[in-house]
């Protein structure tokens, strides 16, 4: 299924690294006309510099209906939507009586992003394409760390926004994907000590024995993309953690 890709238009926001970037290799890759997007013009021209294909990139701010509207009438109709981008989720983290309204209301800006860019990419995108957006595993298993609890409303918000979509927007399909630990950017501000703990627990705890890799997430984007009976499913990609 994945031949479908041939000359269809993609438009990746996030796709700047992490699992975005590993989207945005694989589709090029598979013959599409890739649209790269994120806050950072220079990080997409870096990112763009290992990937052959048709390969454009564009900057937007996904917390900025106007950015994102200009990003959409810049590319024109296209075929495939991919949400990834995640705005700083783990520097919001605080235990709920501590958190102040400012960090909580802040903690719901990944709903928000996604609702400004999905809606400016209805008035182009094919009837017969698809969305997915990005939720989380925590919608399914909540943390036992806690200081989570708004970043998992957050998810839980772009999970049912998508499922009720697949019904509002159809024939165009709307998917979510809900990845659980992935081994991407997200961790980068917490210490060497702590990415190593959290490796090692991967190795010892789930059931697949490894952290979850961006191309990992990207084979089960691409799967939802490109079949054409899945329309309202959120799809857990976690090596096995809600079994645990």
């Amino acid at each position: 299924m994945f031949d479908s890709l041939s000359g269809k238009k993609v438009v990746i926001i996030g796709a700047s690294s992490g699992i975005g970037l590993a989207v945005a290799k694989k589709t090029a890759e598979l013959g599409a006309s890739v649209v790269m997007s994120s806050r950072s013009q220079d990080k997409l021209d870096r990112a763009m510099e290992g990937i052959s294909g048709q390969v454009e990139a564009i900057a937007a701010d996904i917390l900025d209906e106007n950015s994102v509207n200009a990003l959409f009438e810049r590319v024109g109709n296209f075929d495939y939507l991919v949400i990834t981008a995640v705005a700083d989720e783990n520097l919001l983290r605080a235990p709920l009586a501590e958190i102040s309204t400012e960090t909580a209301q802040r903690g719901m800006e990944k709903f928000w992003g996604t609702f400004f860019a999905t809606r400016a990419a209805t008035k182009t995108i094919a009837q017969n394409g698809s969305i997915v957006l990005t939720s989380s595993v925590s919608i399914f298993k909540p943390a036992k760390t806690g200081g989570v609890s708004v970043m998992s409303a957050a998810s839980g918000a772009v999970a049912v926004f998508g499922r009720s979509l697949a019904a509002e927007l159809a024939p165009i399909r709307v998917n979510v994907i809900a990845p659980g630990v992935v081994d991407t950017g997200v961790w980068s501000n917490t210490s060497e000590v702590q990415q190593s703990e959290l490796t090692q627990w991967a190795e010892e705890s789930l059931p697949v024995k490894h952290l979850g890799q961006a191309e990992e997430l990207a084979q089960a984007i691409l799967s939802l993309m490109t079949n054409t009976y899945i329309t309202g499913a959120i799809l857990p990609v976690d090596g096995g953690l809600t079994v645990l």
